[in-house]
């Protein structure tokens, strides 16, 4: 009884290991790559076409406020690169709007 209940057990438990040494299933996997390249571009005749990008938004005048990140620690005078750059972006942003105004 002992032994059947060890021989049992031990099918059990490499019955509920087999899954961890499975592979990839690659034909699926590739059958998903082939779907979403043909969601992005069209097949015309024997040659692959990708579809342009999409246009680039118009300028947007007067732009957004402008939010920046809350500086790191308690008592911070030093503002961070991020905040740095966004600024940066929003007086380009800024500099722009009044050029084409002009």
């Amino acid at each position: 009884m002992k032994k059947l209940l060890i021989g049992v057990m031990g099918a059990l438990t490499l019955g509920a290991g087999l899954p961890a040494f499975a592979k990839p299933d690659f034909q699926a996997i590739e059958r998903a790559r082939r779907a979403q390249q043909a969601a992005q571009g069209e097949f015309q005749g024997a040659s692959y076409q990708v579809s342009p990008p999409p246009a680039a938004e118009a300028l947007k005048c007067p732009p957004d406020r402008m939010e920046l990140a809350i500086d790191r620690g308690p008592r911070s005078l030093m503002p961070s690169p991020q905040n740095r750059l966004r600024w940066q972006r929003y007086e380009a942003q800024v500099k722009a709007c009044k050029d084409a105004a002009r």
